[in-house]
């Protein structure tokens, strides 16, 4: 019969150890900063992007001309730059034995590799869906509504960016949240 004095209790989980917490913590703070720069690199090539694939809507120079239409630029690439923050932090590190890549025995930088061609591909394809709704909408004109009319005030141009960077972020988002394995 087993005596109680002779039962050893389960050693602690891993992540109690308060090293463990940190050095993981550590490379999720890290690996978010890294993310961010990134995201927000991709957002600046894309405006620039979505500007030369909307030759009737001149972004840039209108939004420029009006305080208001810069403030709602700049709140469309807050909450662009939030859905990347959010992705990043929810998303599983690629290393380490919670996302079971160590029994999987893949390398974490090809994990990575892969993480950033779908973000990549997800990104180009987003081009193509902004220039295929802008030849829709300024050149078939459903519904009488001609896109390249937003041109005529800059408001409106900033109220279109904003709708770009939401749906750039949305792409973002699933991108860098999609499973890679």
């Amino acid at each position: 019969m087993l005596s109680p004095a002779l039962i050893e209790p389960p050693p602690p989980p891993a992540w109690a150890d308060p090293s463990v917490f940190l050095t993981g913590l550590g490379w999720v703070l890290l690996r978010t900063f890294a993310t961010f720069v990134l995201v927000f690199v991709i957002g600046l090539v894309s405006i620039k992007v979505v500007d030369l694939i909307t030759p009737g809507i001149r972004e840039l120079s209108l939004v420029r001309s009006s305080p208001l239409a810069v403030g709602v630029f700049a709140a469309g690439f807050f909450i662009y730059l939030a859905m990347g923050f959010i992705a990043s932090m929810t998303s599983p590190l690629p290393i380490g034995v919670e996302t079971g890549v160590a029994t999987l025995g893949i390398s974490p930088a090809v994990l990575l590799a892969y993480k950033l061609v779908k973000l990549l591909a997800a990104v180009l394809l987003s081009y193509l869906f902004a220039a295929i709704y802008y030849r829709v909408l300024a050149r078939l004109e459903p519904f009488g509504l001609d896109l390249d009319d937003v041109d005529k005030d800059p408001l409106g141009v900033g109220v279109y960016l904003l709708g770009y960077m939401i749906f750039l972020g949305a792409v973002v988002y699933v991108a860098l949240t999609l499973p890679t394995v």
